[in-house]
């Protein structure tokens, strides 16, 4: 059984200890990874409305200024049509001939949008009107008011610099209605596709600009579960832009800072380490090289980041309840007796309730707990059996019963290797688990174990 194993750094070396919360994972978030939010329906409605909005107010005043071009060339055309017929009616006037008048006033309705036209004298008594039964009418205000629908207008009829009467024609306004009708039908259709190609552009835009937003958010929302490795990538010189730049130097400083912080934190426990180490001068070392071993079985058995570096923590910390243990206990030379034994087997509970404090470490004081429960259910403090016991547990029993053997104690010299791996197949299935066993003889066989002791193969 071949593993890979490294041996020149564990863990907390690599990547830190990580507070509650935090996540290890590296999420850089680019812009084809956003999905639709309601955000990018809110701009795209508003700038729907504006485009409906400005089509509209564009269609109307094309429309009102088609209606005044309209309007002032038939006024143009009923000028002309009016003076045409004072010109033309000025001797029948004076002479007050109603057989000439009637022609003169009649040639003038031949064309479909003259909707009526007739002449008065001075007196504003109607001499003819095309609509016979108005002829002999008198206006006692002048020309009267238009009707509903007619662009009227009115030309004097002069003879010799004097005025002798009045030429008024009435033009139908249905030719501007139909025109208008015209143009508007003619105008719906390219409207309608310049409309649509707008509102596409809009959500394409739109969803462009709005999805550098969304890649923001969800970047606050990573950096607020604890995730410190998130970054937005957006290069352009806008606000949103410069807003993601500056949110990246923001996670930055804290990446820095969380560092230092994870710096802070691994030297207290090497502290914590060399003060259990400090009580017994026999362990020196014994902490880290427990802490090796574990950190390699772990992962040769498959623990995910988070708990190596949690089993980490404990395999350099299961020892820090001796530090409750009397003086006279710890190091001790020669055998402990009944008491002195059942003092020194109080150290695991001690060691969980020193990080109980600790919310980050409870997972750690666990193990610490249970690192002298032996598989069989032997062990100490709870007497838990094979699979109760925490796998992390497990793993440091075997590596400090190990390291316990290959070094000098008070009470005895170290053992060579072969004896310690003979006592090992021994606790197989009793003190040890006997897969984990089976992982550390793999060890050897990569080396690992001797790499960690400084033995040359």
């Amino acid at each position: 059984m071949k593993t890979e194993m490294r041996s020149d750094k564990n863990l907390l070396d690599r990547s830190g200890i990580l507070p509650p919360g935090f996540s290890d994972e590296v999420a850089t978030f680019s812009r084809n990874e956003a999905s639709v939010f309601s955000l990018r329906w809110k701009v795209s409605i508003s700038f729907s409305v504006l485009l409906f909005v400005v089509v509209g107010l564009l269609f109307l005043a094309f429309m009102r200024f088609e209606w005044i071009f309209l309007s002032r060339e038939g006024e143009k055309r009923a000028q002309s049509l009016a003076s045409n017929l004072a010109v033309n009616a000025r001797d029948p006037v004076l002479a007050q001939d109603d057989l000439r008048l009637g022609p003169i006033t009649e040639s003038i309705t031949l064309d479909d949008d003259v909707r009526y036209a007739y002449l008065m004298d001075h007196r504003s008594r109607v001499l003819y009107h095309s609509n016979t039964e108005k002829t002999g009418q008198v206006f006692d205000k002048g020309v009267p008011m238009p009707e509903r629908g007619v662009i009227q207008v009115s030309a004097p009829v002069v003879v010799e610099g004097v005025q002798v009467g009045t030429a008024v024609v009435g033009l139908s306004m249905n030719h501007i209605t139909d025109a208008m009708k015209s143009t508007a039908v003619g105008l719906i259709l390219p409207l309608g596709i310049g409309t649509g190609l707008g509102l596409l552009g809009i959500f394409l835009l739109t969803g462009v600009h709005v999805r550098r937003v969304e890649l923001l958010e969800k970047a606050v929302q990573a950096l607020g579960s604890g995730n410190l490795d998130v970054r937005v990538e957006d290069r352009s010189m806008d606000e949103i832009g410069r807003l993601s730049r500056g949110f990246n130097g923001m996670v930055s400083q804290l990446l820095r800072t969380r560092k230092q912080i994870e710096k802070n934190f691994k030297e207290t426990i090497s502290a914590l380490a060399e003060a259990v180490e400090a009580k017994d001068a026999y362990t020196r070392g014994h902490c880290d090289r427990v802490a090796r071993i574990s950190l390699a079985l772990a992962q040769m058995v498959g623990l995910d980041i988070e708990r190596c570096k949690e089993l980490e923590l404990a395999a350099i910390l299961h020892d820090v309840g001796k530090i409750g243990v009397q003086e006279g206990v710890v190091g001790k030379l020669g055998p402990l007796s009944q008491d002195e034994t059942r003092d020194m087997r109080c150290h695991p509970d001690i060691g969980a309730r020193i990080l109980s404090p600790l919310s980050s470490l409870q997972k750690v004081g666990l193990y610490i707990r249970h690192h002298h429960e032996h598989y069989d259910g032997t062990g100490y403090p709870d007497g838990l059996q094979g699979s109760a016991i925490p796998l992390p547990s497990r793993i440091i029993l075997l590596a400090d019963a190990f390291d316990a053997m290959m070094t000098d104690r008070p009470y005895r010299a170290a053992l060579t290797k072969e004896r310690a791996f003979d006592r090992i197949r021994e606790g197989r299935g009793k003190q040890f688990d006997p897969r984990l066993v089976d992982y550390f003889f793999a060890l050897d066989e990569d080396g690992y174990v001797d790499a960690v002791y400084g033995v040359n193969r």
